[in-house]
């Protein structure tokens, strides 16, 4: 009996052992533990273009925008050295100046336009005048009224690879097809884009001749379109120029001599605010996709062509109405002979007519004075 009981408070003791165990080790988890943070690794300093190509210079480095696109990061230090920023030993902390260390701080940007503006404001530092003219672009204006999807600078130059934006011409159009596609593909198909493109021809103008480069003007307004004859004449009128391809350079002064370039003129004097209901040079040769006159297709030197290019004014106009037009060729054996010979005619007669009866009044004249003088005598 004794060993029982022995054996009983054993186990009793043995019960509160575990249950005091059991409860030490479940307050021990409930009690918050103190652990001593790893402290963080230092921001590295960042002062040389070498480190930041480092990390930058990593095959498809890109970061997601809250907006779901994607910002490329990657950087070519080959091209970058190559480019007219490399060259001019213009380094990463011209333009990003917020970023001293790595880790970078937070980005900001939401979107690959909100990239692109925000860090057009460190194109002022270096290029404050350029800056200054696209302020008064219509590019800007747009941008004002809340369109984003206007041109700002690196649209047109990109900052890690730019070159020099003239070299060679052919390249500009390249710049202007990111947002107008259409008209580009329209002027790589007229006389002056063939030229350009395929020649890189100096002579024919190319986007920014007629629209110029960083204050370019809204093409839409009054004030652009009746300048329109100006523009085209600042070519046309170039007697080396024209020379070279033996086209006439009395354009504007024939355009201006006749009924409709007369009427226009008279028109913006009384109305200078207002487009006149007679054709600009755009009217009849287009804007952008311009077909040289002698296109045997498309060239207004064809009756065809020249009928259809006036019945847009004149629905009525004959297959001979175009015959009334003396075109942009002052008359000649080649140009118009009819009125060239007729012109000439008169140049010869109306003299001719004229200085007879001058000789006539004259030596009438002198008869009469004769006269009285003898009869005075007698």
């Amino acid at each position: 009996m004794k060993h029982l009981i022995r054996a009983g408070i054993i186990a009793a003791f043995l019960v509160l052992i575990v249950l005091a165990m059991a409860f030490s080790t479940a307050n021990a988890a409930s009690t918050p533990q103190q652990v001593t943070p790893t402290p963080a690794a230092p921001a590295m300093t960042i002062n040389s273009d070498k480190q930041c190509l480092d990390c930058h210079g990593k095959p498809d480095q890109i970061k997601d925008l809250p907006n779901g696109e994607q910002l490329y990061l990657t950087i070519d230090g080959t091209a970058y050295a190559a480019s007219k920023h490399g060259k001019a030993s213009i380094g990463c902390f011209n333009c990003h100046s917020n970023i001293t260390a790595f880790p970078h701080p937070p980005s900001a940007f939401r979107s690959l336009r909100q990239v692109a503006y925000d860090f057009s404001q460190s194109c002022k530092t270096c290029h404050p005048n350029e800056a200054t003219k696209q302020t008064d672009s219509i590019h800007n204006q747009l941008h004002l009224k809340g369109n984003d999807n206007t041109a700002t600078c690196s649209d047109c130059h990109n900052p890690h690879y730019t070159q020099s934006p003239n070299t060679p011409r052919a390249n500009i159009p390249n710049a202007c097809v990111k947002c107008h596609s259409r008209i580009v593909a329209e002027y790589k198909e007229s006389a002056h884009g063939t030229a350009l493109v395929k020649d890189d021809n100096a002579d024919v103008p190319s986007c920014i001749t007629c629209h110029g480069v960083h204050n370019i003007a809204d093409p839409r307004t009054t004030k652009f379109l009746l300048n329109s004859p100006q523009l085209c004449a600042s070519c046309h009128t170039d007697k080396v120029r024209m020379s070279k391809y033996g086209l006439n350079m009395d354009v504007y002064n024939s355009y201006v001599a006749d009924f409709h370039g007369t009427t226009v003129t008279l028109f913006e004097q009384r109305a200078p605010d207002q487009l006149p209901n007679k054709p600009l040079c755009i009217d009849c040769h287009g804007t952008h996709k311009i077909s040289s006159v002698r296109d045997p297709k498309k060239g207004l030197e064809v009756k065809e062509n020249l009928l259809t290019t006036c019945q847009k004014c004149h629905p009525g106009a004959s297959a001979n109405f175009p015959d009334a037009w003396l075109s942009h060729y002052d008359p000649s054996p080649q140009h118009n002979p009819l009125v060239f010979y007729v012109n000439l005619f008169y140049q010869f007669f109306i003299p001719g007519v004229i200085g007879s009866m001058v000789v006539f009044v004259v030596a009438d004249a002198g008869n009469k004075i004769v006269k009285r003088l003898r009869g005075k005598k007698d």
